[in-house]
């Protein structure tokens, strides 16, 4: 899809709307949604806006520059931008609020919105994955925000607003050699990886079951075991070793991220390796979560996701869709990870639930050294 067409479909999308519209608009990744809202707002003149977004580069440089970009400085004057995290400290009334990436709204951030302690005129809520999380949905529900707009990622895949893929689930097997310390500090012992996540998993499974206090306590640390494995950072290590390319690397944890390259840009590091990244002057970054959103990369040749999420908040879906860029011959090629016979499985299926199936292909990890990368 050209310039030409992209604008003609925004075009669209903007004309569908009443005027001051009231809902969320669930575009894919790279339909452009910040010129959409500033179109809408270009249409319906706010006299105060409110933009709430993820990070604080996107609030206080970003999403400003955008309003100049796209020929609205005449707005600028009249927009406030608050992160997610802060939006529970703004108070008062805004003709027009705009929610940036929705799937980051929680009760807690939504509470004055919910409350009435922060007024609005309208709400424009937006993403490129929706949720499919009860709670969020319920949120939305209560500020009464219904779907004004669906584009699906594989629809903007169809029609070229996003590049063609195909994606690589990689089965990983649990160790089966007793490498792991167990047991308590008077009495430890050393067991495998498999046996490990047995025990843990059937722990996790009696909580449950059992509808007992602790059931948050055990998910979580069956959850700690999955993206600690060891045969997954050792898989991922090949990949970062063997794939040729641009490469991209969504990991599990910050000790992970730096494992496996000294270039990384996570919680803990500033952007001097993700600007170098972005320009070419670097060809490998490994991230966590930083980067997953509001962020446009060009020419990557692997992105590689050591782990996935259940994908109810569309996280997952925000991280694979940073290679998706549509470029002149260019396919992007994704690459999973998977533990065997784990609740990492779940995950990923949900993940996928996304994409389309005819894309995907499942390799086990033994068989890749046989495989040209």
């Amino acid at each position: 899809m050209n310039d030409k067409e992209k604008s003609a479909l925004q075009k669209e999308i903007v004309a569908s709307l009443p005027l001051r519209p009231h809902g969320r608009l669930l575009l894919a990744p790279r339909v452009g949604k910040s010129k959409l809202a500033i179109d809408i707002i270009k249409l319906n003149k706010p006299v105060s806006i409110l933009w709430v977004t993820p990070s604080a580069k996107l609030a206080t440089e970003d999403i400003p520059a955008e309003f100049i970009t796209w020929k609205a400085k005449a707005f600028v004057a009249k927009l406030t931008t608050v992160t997610w995290m802060s939006l529970d400290k703004v108070f008062g009334y805004f003709d027009m609020v705009i929610l940036d990436e929705e799937q980051f709204a929680t009760e807690n951030n939504l509470q004055n919105l919910i409350s009435g302690h922060l007024k609005y005129g309208n709400i424009i809520s937006m993403t490129g994955t929706s949720t499919s999380h009860d709670v969020k949905l319920d949120l939305y529900k209560q500020l009464k925000l219904p779907i004004l707009y669906e584009l699906s990622i594989n629809d903007a895949v169809d029609i070229g607003m996003l590049a063609n893929y195909s994606i690589k689930v990689i089965e990983v097997s649990l160790g089966k050699e007793k490498t792991i310390k167990a047991g308590t500090k008077d009495k430890p012992f050393m067991t495998s990886e498999e046996s490990n996540y047995d025990y843990v998993h059937k722990m996790t499974q009696q909580a449950i079951f059992q509808k007992r206090k602790d059931v948050t306590f055990q998910i979580m640390k069956r959850m700690r075991v999955i993206k600690g494995s060891p045969s997954k950072t050792a898989a991922a290590e090949f990949l970062m070793k063997e794939l040729k390319g641009r490469k991209m690397f969504f990991c599990a944890g910050i000790e992970q991220a730096e494992t496996l390259t000294p270039h990384t840009f996570h919680s803990k590091t500033n952007d001097e390796d993700l600007n170098r990244f972005m320009t070419g002057e670097l060809d490998t970054i490994a991230m966590v979560n930083s980067g997953g959103t509001g962020f446009t990369y060009k020419a990557i040749d692997h992105l590689v996701m050591i782990q996935a999420d259940s994908d109810k908040n569309g996280l997952t879906s925000q991280k694979i869709c940073r290679t998706l860029l549509q470029q002149k011959d260019y396919k992007a090629t994704i690459w999973i990870l998977s533990l065997v016979g784990t609740q990492d499985e779940k995950w990923v299926a949900s993940a996928l639930e996304r994409f389309d199936k005819t894309k995907v292909e499942y390799i086990r990890f033994q068989n890749l050294p046989n495989r040209s990368l």
